[in-house]
């Protein structure tokens, strides 16, 4: 009889690159001979690479651990905001966004569990920067509210010109993805409401306002001004930006105005 040959080979029942290990839990081993045996999965005895939480603390190049993370955090963020503002969300692969930022598949995992974390974290910065330019644009307070909102929504809409990626990750990417994304999109577009109503919240005539009211005017404040921004956008930011800031700015005021102005019932 013939001696079967010595010798064997492992398979991997998850892949390193693309599942995270923790879905795995046996590990199967194939003999020569065809007979195979299931083995536990070997315990682990360290934090693997994988872990958003195991990072090695030692220094290459006089860069910490933290530092490294930092980076490649940022590198995966400007990447998300590059693809998903171009190519589209639903179009983009881990794969992709990784090339994009120069980072090895596996660090994608380090920082994000999955595209729609990314897209959230992008969405997040995008937002903020929209806010900031808009706070850091109203000047005196005590000014008019139409002067006040002019100079709030030329700063807004500035950043959304300079940059159409954002605006098409703000307006566009982040519909129907999710029930979770879309939870975040409107408690972002309601506070952004509210930072409208806010100028002119902090008036002696506003004090009286019920805050139901207060709700729906952030309400029709930012559907007015985002589906304005969506059909600009759309338009190659046609017409001037502002016209724009000027036409929103006068409707803003005068609904904020009729507000304050109607009788009160008691």
């Amino acid at each position: 009889m013939e001696r079967p040959a010595i010798g064997w080979s492992t398979f991997m029942v998850f892949d390193f690159m693309r599942v995270p290990p923790p879905a795995a839990r046996t590990m199967t081993v194939r003999f020569s001979m065809g007979r195979s045996l299931s083995l536990p999965a070997p315990a682990q005895t360290c934090a693997p690479l994988w872990s958003n939480g195991g990072v090695s603390g030692r220094s290459y190049g006089g860069e910490s651990a933290t530092d490294r993370l930092a980076r490649r955090r940022r590198q995966l963020l400007d990447a998300g905001l590059e693809l998903f503002g171009t190519t589209g969300y639903r179009a983009t692969t881990v794969r992709q966004l990784c090339r994009e930022a120069k980072v090895s598949d596996r660090y994608f995992y380090e920082q994000f569990d999955s595209t729609e974390d990314l897209l959230l974290a992008v969405y997040d910065e995008c937002t903020a920067r929209l806010e900031e330019a808009a706070v850091a644009a109203l000047g005196d307070p005590g000014d008019a509210v139409q002067d006040l909102a002019r100079r709030g929504l030329d700063a807004f809409l500035s950043v959304v010109e300079s940059d159409p990626r954002l605006a098409r990750v703000v307006w566009f990417e982040v519909l129907g993805v999710s029930p979770r994304v879309e939870t975040a999109y409107l408690a972002r577009m309601q506070s952004f409401g509210h930072l409208m109503v806010a100028v002119v919240a902090g008036r002696a005539e506003a004090e009286d306002v019920p805050e139901v009211t207060r709700e729906l005017m952030a309400t029709t404040a930012v559907g007015a001004v985002s589906y304005t921004v969506m059909t600009w956008a759309n338009a190659a930011f046609s017409p001037a930006r502002d016209e724009v800031a000027e036409t929103l700015a006068r409707f803003l005021a005068g609904a904020a105005t009729a507000v304050l102005e109607s009788p009160r019932s008691t």
